[in-house]
């Protein structure tokens, strides 16, 4: 009985002494990754620094941290803070066109994902999907209330700016047969705003849609949407006298962005959330990047 009191002593020493390693382990850390990449910095070159900083449908895809990020992507709420708070030089949103020919703002394929509607938005008068809630889960939804917009939603809010921003529409279409439709669609609502055609990348995975595009404003920029398969995509690319690629961070490699600008090419990546991802994606000197943490390329490149 006697031997049980110094045990009761000794285990609270032995606790504090592993919270103050662990706190200056911790310090530590932070010092060094400060130092780290002060270092870093200090390597980009003005060529660097010119990239065009572009938010990832907004301030991108929810997260719970790193940056925290309760907002669906492509809400308004997302889009127009990525640019007042955040800093952004320009957005990236996905376009749908409904049945009745009106261009939605939406990420994935499918309302069933994200929202609180079904379906294709391809299937379904515009009246029907403008104003559903987003639907992110928990613990998303406690801190928004975020609903689909249009594209012209958006277009209105742009045009209070001093200018308008730059604006890549990566386009959401699964019939063929509504290129023409599509292109006619997206494109009107851009003439009804006088949006510059100097500020506009227009997206997608297949030359014919992005044909359909240059027949009605061939002033457009026009950049495939690549995969893996970097030398069939370049083919596709020449091959339709496209101007561009875009390419996610991870998937491409310096060779691979200098044998593009050798056909005078734009290279647009996208992705990244953590610096250091962020930090490899600008060493490959992009045109621009649709960039998961605004915030942390600012700090980078500015």
């Amino acid at each position: 009985m006697n031997g049980s009191g110094p045990k009761q002593i000794v285990w609270p020493r032995k606790l504090w002494l592993l919270l103050l390693i662990v706190g200056i382990s911790t310090a530590l850390f932070f010092v060094y990754d400060f130092i780290r990449f002060k270092q870093q910095i200090k390597v980009l070159t003005p060529e660097h620094r010119k990239v065009v900083i572009i938010g990832h449908a907004g301030r991108a895809f929810f997260s719970p941290f790193n940056p925290f990020n309760p907002l669906p992507p492509n809400s308004l709420a997302s889009l127009l803070k990525a640019l007042r708070e955040d800093g952004a030089d320009g957005l990236e949103v996905d376009v749908h066109v409904s049945r009745d020919g009106v261009p939605v703002l939406y990420h994935d394929e499918t309302l069933n994902t994200m929202s609180e509607g079904k379906g294709k938005i391809e299937n379904l008068p515009a009246a029907s999907v403008i104003g559903l809630a987003y639907k992110g889960g928990w613990p998303y939804d406690f801190f928004h209330q975020e609903k689909i917009i249009s594209l012209e939603d958006l277009l209105r809010e742009l045009q209070k700016l001093p200018e308008f921003p730059d604006l890549h529409l990566d386009l959401r279409n699964y019939t063929l047969a509504r290129d023409a439709y599509f292109a006619r669609s997206v494109l009107g609502v851009l003439r009804k705003f006088h949006y510059p055609v100097e500020k506009l990348i227009i997206v997608y995975a297949k030359p014919e849609l992005l044909d359909a595009f240059r027949v009605i404003e061939p002033r457009v920029k026009l950049l495939l949407d690549i995969g893996p398969d970097f030398e069939g995509s370049l083919k596709t690319i020449l091959a339709n006298r496209l101007h561009g690629l875009v390419a996610e961070g991870k998937q491409i490699n310096v060779s691979q962005i200098k044998l593009a600008r050798y056909y005078n090419l734009q290279v647009v990546l996208f992705g990244g959330k953590a610096r250091n991802t962020i930090y490899k994606m600008v060493l490959l000197q992009p045109d621009a990047i649709e960039v998961n943490n605004i915030k942390a390329l600012r700090k980078i490149v500015r």
